[in-house]
């Protein structure tokens, strides 16, 4: 996301931001582990192919095999049919599938981190504390879907206030893919539910910036997003035209709630952490 576009996001949705690309000289898989005291957080391996329903061959392009299934399950249990794919493009421009991205952590990175401290100052006094706030607000973004750490906590807020899950939790927490994909699914029903979202690559627009699917439609850089996510997908080898495997638009209405999807994709937390 553009740095602007995080205060918009904040203020239009609460919760989780996203970041820029996450470019680092990993070799980009699903395996990566998050560096030093992360790995000490674990919620468990990435979901088999044997556990997840549906087609995992079929117009993936390039996907780590690795993530598909963990893409299927945010599709099965957000029940947004035909997300899968999407959520993978995304993941490619954010992090390039490495789930330990981290923008944040290099003395270079002090806008990322600027923006997460603006985030964090921006957002205290409208949501539920963190036990990890000021850490929060010093991270930056990271993780499969480049989150901003303290929107990253936040993550289901305005749907069931200090009940969301993830108060309690360090940032670091997103380097764990299905933390990160919780995150990214309700970050997805916010968005087909709250803004006009017209195709597939709109969704990628309000990745970047929420304002863009409102007073910024049909500017350049609405068009600049949308043509960089089509780009991307190509690259990847999806073809976003593929209606069996992606509608041409996204619908959300079959939202089981955010409990119902943190149970799918998380299960629960280390009592620590709960």
């Amino acid at each position: 996301m553009n740095r602007g576009g995080w205060v918009t996001l904040g203020t239009a949705l609460g919760v989780v931001g996203v970041g820029g690309v996450l470019l680092f000289g990993r070799r980009a898989s699903a395996a990566s582990s998050p560096p030093g005291p992360a790995s000490a957080v674990d919620l468990g391996p990435l979901p088999k192919a044997s556990e997840v329903a549906g087609d995992l061959v079929t117009n993936w392009g390039k996907t780590p095999t690795d993530l598909r299934p963990l893409f299927m399950q945010m599709e099965a249990v957000s029940k947004i049919e035909g997300s899968a794919r999407p959520f993978a493009c995304i993941a490619y421009r954010e992090s390039r599938f490495v789930t330990a991205a981290h923008n944040g952590n290099a003395p270079t990175e002090q806008a990322e981190r600027d923006s997460s401290r603006a985030a964090y100052d921006g957002g205290k006094a409208k949501n539920p504390p963190l036990r990890y706030g000021e850490e929060a607000a010093d991270f930056g973004s990271g993780g499969l879907f480049g989150l901003l750490a303290p929107y990253f906590l936040w993550t289901g807020v305005p749907e069931v206030g200090d009940k969301a899950p993830l108060l309690a939790a360090p940032p670091k927490l997103v380097f764990q893919p299905r933390a990160a994909a919780f995150a990214a699914a309700v970050y997805m029903q916010r968005l087909l539910t709250r803004y006009r979202v017209d195709d597939v690559p709109d969704i990628k627009v309000g990745w970047a910036n929420p304002s863009l699917l409102g007073s910024g439609r049909g500017g350049s850089k609405y068009q600049e997003v949308r043509a960089r996510f089509v780009a991307d997908a190509a690259a990847l080898g999806i073809d976003l035209a593929d209606r069996a495997t992606i509608p041409e638009k996204l619908d959300a209405g079959g939202w089981p709630g955010v409990p119902a999807v943190f149970a799918g994709l998380v299960g629960t937390l280390p009592p620590a952490l709960a």
